[in-house]
């Protein structure tokens, strides 16, 4: 399985990063990576405001190639729909609080 990290610097990086469209959660991760939609990666957000880190496992949502005008180059990695991923998305959703509510994603 890919092993795929992302640092998140403070929250309004998880603010523009996270997808709430995806059922169960998810976040963009900007970068170059050979992954396909639909590969099962294991991710692991580490949060520097606090410290903390998040990991679960998840599946390749959708592709931002590096040709995309206007956009970063990434992933979208959607959170799978069990426990690690359902606490993911809590724990991300409760940190972001309000924000979310009016949130459109940036990536």
């Amino acid at each position: 399985m890919n092993i795929v990290k992302l640092v998140m610097p403070n929250k309004q990086e998880l603010l523009k990063s996270y997808i709430k469209q995806f059922k169960c959660g998810g976040v963009f991760v900007k970068g170059n990576f050979e992954y396909n939609v639909g590969d099962d990666v294991f991710l692991i957000i580490h949060l520097q405001e606090s410290g903390e880190s998040i990991a679960t496992n998840g599946t390749v949502g959708w592709q931002s190639p590096k040709s995309a005008v206007g956009y970063p180059s990434g992933i979208g990695i959607q959170f799978n729909n069990d426990k690690a991923g359902i606490e993911a998305r809590n724990k991300i959703e409760l940190m972001l609080g309000g924000a979310i509510q009016g949130q459109t994603n940036a990536y």
